[in-house]
């Protein structure tokens, strides 16, 4: 076995993490800025949800060691510790830590903070804690997720008993910030330096942006009934079964709808949208297939996101998807808003998502067609057979597994605007084997069939007008 602790994290998503790396090229000149964050308290001033507790739970050990960690904190990092719920914590971990540490200033990572979530076993400190940084980064030693990869448990020399302190993973996390660590494999400077590029433009993007609404920008969102359906938040909060399944209607198999935002929530959203897409800061299109949109993680809400994920999506999925074991095993998430009307993004070719569990909350406005359309599950026979035609309304969400296939229907007139939540499991990507294709054999419903995924839509049916068929995409590609 690996001589460093395993996450307990489908090996890695479709783009391959980085190498570990020595060095990255230093910034240009002028790279570094400013930064203020939107300290905002969010809706309603409240507390954050995770309570922080020091001296009480299981594994004393941990406990101790990260309250010492809290009472004498290093320069970077923010006093408090959150403990993750003892019913939350992914197995086989006995206890899970989350803090806040500050980018080491003249780096690419300075002016925003990084939310680092420690995972400890039974048996610490004889093994240490699993690491994963619970805030987007981009680093040639953090795999997709946030987990570190092997080159910082060498660096961490665990086997040294003077090391054996979460203080002592929180200084080489710091370290690791300052510059990577050194082992691995180089990477080229063209890859080294595209992440700089992507970790300089999300801090450009996030410092310089100023929101029009500051409680979706908050650093410790609180969830109110002027954004959530109240009887939702009181059902998801309490954890409570019969609650949460009389919000949900099952309207096919595995897939729910149910009321979920205010008119006042959905109307802030989209304004925000509006101002930031004003602001002409840089934004990337949302995923491969929607031209149209704007990821919101990149933009400062990723926190307002990640309370999303924990207090609404993870009690739904935990009860809904026997995948999703411990409610917060969805620990990560790709989050954006699509845009579809005349002259843009009209529908959406069939497809399956890149995630675990998808949330998608129609905001609104007003249009007519744009329905989803819903098929099979990946791996099984019956992925390309209709089951589902799925009306959109302003304030309602459907949530469903990231395998199932769906697609949008072209909009006839209007604009419609929903909120898409990719969410998505370390812990899970780490021990599912990739699943194979099960549908060859089963005859397929038309309206199931992908122009841009399947090599058999030809057999079936003719390609849209414009579409280019796959032997001229990979021409195109230049594929042989």
């Amino acid at each position: 076995g690996s001589p460093h602790p395993q996450p307990a994290a489908r090996p890695a998503p479709q783009t391959p993490s980085p190498a570990p790396v020595r060095a990255l090229p230093q910034p240009r000149q002028g790279a570094m800025l400013a930064c203020r964050l939107h300290t905002h308290p969010g809706a309603g001033g409240a507390t954050p949800r995770v309570k922080v507790e020091l001296a009480l739970g299981s594994n004393p050990a941990a406990r101790a060691h990260m309250a010492e960690l809290a009472r004498d904190p290093p320069s970077y990092m923010h006093p408090d510790v959150e403990w993750v719920p003892e019913d939350d914590v992914t197995k086989p971990y006995t206890a899970e830590a989350i803090v806040t540490v500050d980018g080491p200033a003249g780096s690419v990572y300075a002016h925003l903070p990084y939310r680092v979530q420690l995972s400890f076993f039974h048996t610490y400190p004889t093994m240490p804690p699993v690491v994963r940084f619970a805030s987007i980064i981009y680093h040639p030693q953090i795999e997709e997720g946030g987990l570190v990869e092997d080159v910082f448990y060498d660096a961490l020399e665990w086997s040294r008993k003077p090391n054996r302190h979460a203080k002592h993973v929180l200084s080489l996390v710091h370290q690791m910030l300052v510059e990577p660590l050194p082992g691995g494999l180089p990477l080229p400077r063209r890859v080294l330096s595209r992440i700089q590029q992507l970790q300089l433009r999300r801090a450009r993007t996030i410092c310089g942006y100023e929101p029009l609404h500051p409680p979706l920008f908050a650093q410790k969102p609180v969830l109110t009934a002027e954004w959530l359906d109240a009887d939702l938040l009181a059902a998801t909060r309490s954890r409570d079964e019969a609650r949460m399944r009389a919000l949900l209607t099952e309207v096919s198999p595995g897939v729910y709808s149910f009321r979920m935002a205010t008119p006042a929530f959905c109307e802030a959203f989209l304004e925000e949208m509006a101002h930031f897409e004003a602001s002409g800061l840089p934004k990337a299109r949302p995923n491969s297939m929607n031209r149209y949109g704007v990821i919101v993680n990149e933009i400062g809400m990723e926190r307002l996101v990640d309370v999303l994920q924990q207090e609404i999506i993870c009690p739904l999925a935990e009860l809904l998807y026997s995948e999703v074991k411990g409610c917060l095993s969805l620990d990560h998430h790709h989050t954006f808003m699509v845009e579809y009307q005349e002259g843009q993004d009209l529908g959406l070719d069939m497809h399956h998502d890149d995630s675990e569990v998808t949330l998608n909350l129609c905001l609104g406005r007003e249009f007519t067609g744009a329905g989803l359309r819903f098929c099979g599950v990946f791996g099984e026979p019956t992925y390309r057979k209709f089951s589902y035609q799925y009306k959109h309304i302003p304030g309602q969400a459907v949530l469903h597994l990231g395998r199932q296939r769906h697609g949008a229907d072209d909009i006839a007139s209007g604009e419609r605007m929903n909120l898409i939540v990719w969410n998505k499991s370390s812990s899970l990507r780490a021990v599912l084997p990739n699943e194979r294709p099960a549908h060859g054999k089963v005859p397929p419903d038309e309206v199931c069939l992908s122009y841009t995924h399947d090599n058999d839509y030809e057999a079936f049916k003719p390609l849209p007008p414009g579409v280019l068929s796959r032997k001229e995409r990979i021409a195109a590609a230049g594929g042989a």
